[in-house]
């Protein structure tokens, strides 16, 4: 499974303090529900579209991300870049819809 890097940066917001590391995950069904409920998830083709969308389930997107990067601390998230933290939640979401594309629709299956 691909890997997911999100970097916390020192004050200066260009020194690079420490990479977090982590497995793609399974997103749980009801993040993706919330997301769909507030607008056609296929047509967010952009940070701008996401960050829209974000503002809605707020709540959620920080319970997902503490759960895919535990060993964040409050400290660490306060010197992560928000377009990379969009970044990580775009990329979750594409691959979330595009695994539940692939999904057969055979009830035999």
């Amino acid at each position: 499974m691909d890997e997911i890097t999100i970097k916390v940066y020192n004050d200066d917001f260009v020194t690079v303090k420490k990479e977090i590391k982590a497995e793609f995950v399974k997103v749980p069904f009801g993040f993706v529900r919330k997301l769909m409920r507030l607008c056609n998830i296929e047509n967010i083709n952009s940070t701008k579209d996401l960050l829209g969308v974000l503002a809605g389930s707020w709540d959620s997107v920080t319970k997902l991300l503490d759960n895919i990067f535990p060993e964040m601390s409050e400290d660490d998230w306060d010197g992560v870049d928000t377009k990379e933290i969009l970044s990580v939640v775009f990329s979750l979401v594409r691959r979330s819809v595009s695994e539940l594309k692939n999904i057969p629709t055979d009830p035999k299956n």
